[in-house]
């Protein structure tokens, strides 16, 4: 299945919000709560979360910062 490609921008902020998010969330829980009883649904709380607030950020973000990058940067 294929999405059409005027979506394409939002399949990679969605894509990469994920991608860098859930990441963070692991080390940070691993970090801040340890490998103990309890530590994937720490994890999957703080994925869910951090997923949630990564999308819309990303969504917003990523067309904004490549207009001003394609502003600054000759091609």
């Amino acid at each position: 299945m294929k999405i059409n490609k005027k979506y394409r921008g939002i399949v990679f902020s969605c894509l990469a919000a994920v991608s860098i998010s859930v990441p963070i969330a692991f080390f940070m829980v691993l970090l801040n709560y340890g490998f103990r009883s309890g530590f994937l649904i720490a994890f999957l709380k703080s994925s869910l979360v951090g997923t949630a607030i990564s999308v819309p950020l990303a969504n917003i973000f990523i067309p904004l910062v490549e207009k001003i990058v394609n502003k600054i940067v000759a091609e």
